[in-house]
């Protein structure tokens, strides 16, 4: 009946049984699959758990509860305004975009999501050869198609072009030391360049580049507006200083703030 019993995971304390123990032990109880994988996330070695006081290891495993349930949170909380197939959504209410896991039959277990203010720029591979990139302060250069899929050329006429595709991928650089750099796959496995999947792919990931440029586009419009927002206020705090100390007059501090906000 052995097989049967359960006893608290010495760490999280919740009630493990046969079926929901993990192969490592602290001292002398066998710990969680929860608790184990939290552990492992984390590089903490399961064999060597004894090493550790058992203090740390609750602090790691509640952090990455919170980490958890926060990204639980974030995902809910994300409502996309447009999906390019399932291979990245976008949350323009809430401007933020989402680079989905999906299961075998296409439905989405989960997603990464980032800000679109972390994005730094971006770029189309087709296996490993730069087509087309933009960023913040450019545009998007590279190639241009003939007849929307077919031949390219500009970036791409340095080497030489294939029948198939195995690899087509866009490549996001973000403002992010822990995660500089994720990618939205669109083609993973060797697709014919005149077939109807490669052609009808490619306009999907030509169009996620178009939303990407569209959005750097917008944040930085909307960096040049703070700037000279904040400039606007630093001008007339600095008017209202000279008026208060007696310097300018009313009538000059009115006129010369009516010329920094335009009105």
């Amino acid at each position: 009946m052995g097989i049967f019993k359960t006893e608290d995971c010495p760490i999280c304390g919740t009630p493990t049984g046969a079926m929901s123990k993990s192969s490592a032990k602290y001292n002398g109880l066998y710990v969680c699959q929860d608790c184990a994988k939290k552990l492992s996330a984390n590089k903490i070695s399961l064999i060597r758990l004894k090493k550790y006081p058992l203090e740390e290891l609750q602090k790691i495993v509640n952090a990455e509860t919170e980490k958890k349930e926060e990204h639980e949170a974030e995902v809910e909380a994300f409502s996309a305004t447009k999906e390019i197939g399932k291979f990245i959504l976008f949350d323009d209410v809430n401007k933020k975009f989402a680079i989905p896991k999906t299961s075998l039959t296409g439905k989405i277990r989960d997603m990464k999501i980032f800000d679109y203010s972390s994005i730094v720029e971006y770029e189309l591979l087709e296996d490993g050869n730069s087509i087309e990139k933009g960023g913040v302060g450019r545009a998007i250069v590279g190639g241009a198609l003939f007849g929307g899929v077919g031949a390219v050329v500009g970036a791409t006429t340095g080497h030489k072009h294939k029948a198939t595709c195995s690899k087509l991928q866009i490549k996001i650089t973000l403002n992010d030391i822990s995660m500089p750099v994720v990618y939205v796959n669109f083609i993973e496995a060797e697709t014919k360049k005149n077939g109807a999947l490669y052609k009808m792919i490619y306009p999907m990931a030509q169009e996620a580049l178009s939303v990407l440029s569209i959005i750097t586009k917008s944040q930085e419009q909307g960096n040049t507006a703070n700037t000279e927002g904040v400039s606007e206020a630093d001008e007339i705090l600095k008017f209202k200083k000279l008026l208060d100390a007696g310097i300018i007059t009313q009538e000059e501090f009115d006129l010369k703030k009516k010329q920094l906000l335009g009105i």
